[in-house]
C-alpha cells in the first residue's frame, strides 16, 4: 500500500484522534483540523491527496467546504453522523468521492480512502500527459486518423463499384496521397 497526505476534518476531537491513530498505522501522513476554517487552510499548505470531512460542524457546513475543496480540484470523501439519502445526494453532487456513516468501519474507510487516492493520482498524472503531448504530435495524430477514415472510405467505396475485396486491385474513387502524413 502507498503512503499518502490525508487530510481529516472533524470538530470531535475524539474522532481526530481515532482516525489519526488508524492512519499513522497504515504508514499514512496525516493532518488534522476541528474546523471546516482550520481545514481549509491547512489544506492550502499541505495538498493532500485525500481529505476526510466531516459533513456537519459548527460555523461552515462539511457542504460549505467540499465546495471550496472541489473548486480547488481536492479529493473528499464525507463523513457524517446522519444517514439521510439527501445528504449523501447533495455531497456526490458536489463532487465528494465518497460518503459514509458513522460510525465508520476503519478498515472501509481505508479502502475509500486508498481508492480516492488511486483515481486522484490518475487524473493528476492524465492532466500531465496533456500539458506534455506536443502541439505538432497532436497534429499528427489527427491526420492519422483522418487518413484512416480516408482509407476506410475508399475502400468500402471500392466495395460498392465493383471490387470484390479479395486481392482483386479497383481503382479508388478518392485519391490518398502518401506524404500527407507527415
Amino acid at each position: 500500500m502507498a503512503a499518502y497526505k490525508i487530510l481529516l476534518v472533524d470538530d470531535d476531537p475524539g474522532i481526530l484522534r481515532a482516525l489519526g491513530a488508524y492512519f499513522e498505522k497504515l504508514g499514512h501522513e496525516v493532518h488534522k483540523a476541528e474546523s471546516g476554517e482550520e481545514g481549509l487552510a491547512v489544506h492550502e499548505r499541505v495538498r493532500p491527496d485525500v481529505t476526510v470531512l466531516d459533513f456537519a460542524m459548527p460555523g461552515m457546513s462539511g457542504l460549505e467546504v467540499l465546495a471550496i475543496l472541489r473548486s480547488r480540484r481536492a479529493t473528499v470523501i464525507m463523513l457524517t453522523g446522519k444517514g439521510q439519502v439527501e445528504t449523501a445526494v447533495e455531497a456526490m453532487r458536489l463532487g465528494a468521492e465518497n460518503f459514509l456513516v458513522k460510525p465508520v468501519d476503519l478498515s472501509h474507510l481505508g479502502v475509500a480512502v486508498e481508492k480516492a487516492a488511486e483515481k486522484s493520482a490518475l487524473r493528476q498524472e492524465n492532466v500531465a500527459l496533456k500539458r506534455r503531448l506536443h502541439p505538432n504530435v497532436k497534429r499528427r495524430l489527427v491526420r492519422l486518423g483522418l487518413l484512416v477514415l480516408m482509407i476506410a472510405v475508399s475502400a468500402s467505396i471500392g466495395l460498392l463499384i465493383g471490387g470484390s475485396g479479395k486481392g482483386e486491385r479497383s481503382r479508388s474513387p478518392i485519391p490518398i496521397p502518401v506524404d500527407s502524413v507527415r
